[in-house]
């Protein structure tokens, strides 16, 4: 029975279903190694995954994408006890979730020990370009030397692919949320009852995340004060999350005259549904996202989705649909153009063509990807 060690920065919670999946599979021995603290993942991962914790330094630096503009924060783990940790469990395979310093030290570990060593990567083109010169060298060195991958998404498939890897060796696995979940919740909320819970008149625009500057929802509130004002009496604005830039946010709203967006803060995913449920149109303005999950959750209700262009999920759902229109949210004329067109004449809901794409979006088709890549890779000799 081949080991298998994973090697991620946390187990976020949309991870831990397809992990737990692939635990539970008895043709292979799993262990899972994290780089940044355990309290960092979430609860059911820690509690039911095997799960260790390596040692090291967090450092942070910022990132700017030259494409959106958008500067971006981002931890870079140190893995000071990784290698020993690796080294002890003597893993047959290794799965690192990165492609940078933390999957050197998988692919040194994986030469030292004769294991196999896999690339497991979100990245997608867009939000690869503000890498450094020293960040994309070493990703060309590192894929040059993986014995397999598995990429999140198509848009991460085709980002590997134009390193030149062999189509054969690339494994997809899904950006997926929990379909059922979603739609029980779709099915079960009464639309206008929401609306009324709400106070909502007229067409209203919904939009969820985490408030931050990469999240573009200042571009968005840029072109919402540029449509007409005769306009914004027949449409409303709904932002749910919080962040670190949330103040901005509402100051932003604020010198702007904004009173028809609403700020509700962050919600459960119960709470977040009744949101979904009572909006007539979901807009994604992200400025980089290598998927952007809450594209998933609107389709779940069937909402026309206004959906940016450096978003792995626009890219993969939205783009050539009638499912919604990708947009650059950095070009601010056209987000206009785009505001106002959807608020004098909203698309109608498409459930049932939303859940015809999502249909193989799902938690089970990323374990059957890992699964057969697993079989596939512990079948090379070394």
């Amino acid at each position: 029975m081949p080991s298998i060690a994973f090697v991620t920065n946390i187990v976020p919670a949309y991870r831990y279903p397809v992990f737990d999946r692939v635990r539970r599979v008895n043709d292979f021995h799993v262990q899972i190694f994290v780089t940044r603290p355990l309290t960092e993942s979430c609860a059911e991962a820690v509690a039911n995954l095997p799960m260790k914790h390596s040692a090291g330094w967090t450092l942070f630096r910022t990132i700017k994408h030259r494409l959106s503009g958008a500067m971006q924060r981002e931890p870079l783990s140190i893995p000071l006890g990784l290698a020993s940790d690796l080294l002890k469990f003597r893993p047959d395979v290794i799965v690192s979730g990165d492609l940078g310093v933390r999957s050197l030290v998988c692919w040194f570990v994986a030469r030292l020990s004769r294991a196999r060593f896999v690339l497991s990567s979100e990245e997608i083109a867009s939000s690869a370009v503000g890498r450094s010169k020293m960040q994309h060298w070493l990703r060309k060195f590192l894929i040059k030397r993986a014995d397999g991958f598995l990429a999140w998404g198509d848009p991460a498939r085709q980002y590997l692919l134009s390193f030149n890897v062999s189509a054969d060796c690339i494994f997809t696995s899904a950006q997926a949320i929990d379909n059922d979940f979603w739609l029980r919740q779709a099915q079960s909320i009464d639309r206008q009852n929401e609306r009324t819970r709400l106070s909502l008149q007229g067409t209203t625009f919904l939009l969820v995340g985490r408030t931050l500057q990469g999240k573009g929802l200042q571009n968005f509130l840029e072109a919402w004060s540029r449509l007409p004002r005769e306009l914004h009496a027949s449409i409303s604005a709904i932002i749910v999350g919080d962040g670190t830039y949330l103040n901005e946010l509402k100051n932003l709203a604020l010198r702007h005259g904004l009173k028809n967006v609403e700020f509700v803060g962050a919600k459960s995913p119960p709470e977040l549904a009744r949101f979904y449920a009572a909006a007539d149109i979901f807009v994604a303005p992200s400025l980089i996202d290598v998927w952007g999950l809450v594209i998933n959750e609107a389709m779940c209700f069937g909402l026309p989705v206004l959906a940016s262009k450096y978003a792995g999920a626009s890219q993969a759902l939205i783009e050539n649909s009638n499912l919604g229109i990708v947009f650059d949210p950095t070009d601010i004329d056209d987000f206009v153009l785009r505001l106002r067109a959807w608020s004098e004449s909203p698309p109608s809901r498409a459930p049932a063509a939303c859940h015809l794409a999502l249909r193989d979006i799902t938690f089970d088709r990323s374990s059957t990807a890992i699964q057969q890549m697993i079989a596939k890779v512990a079948r090379v000799p070394s």
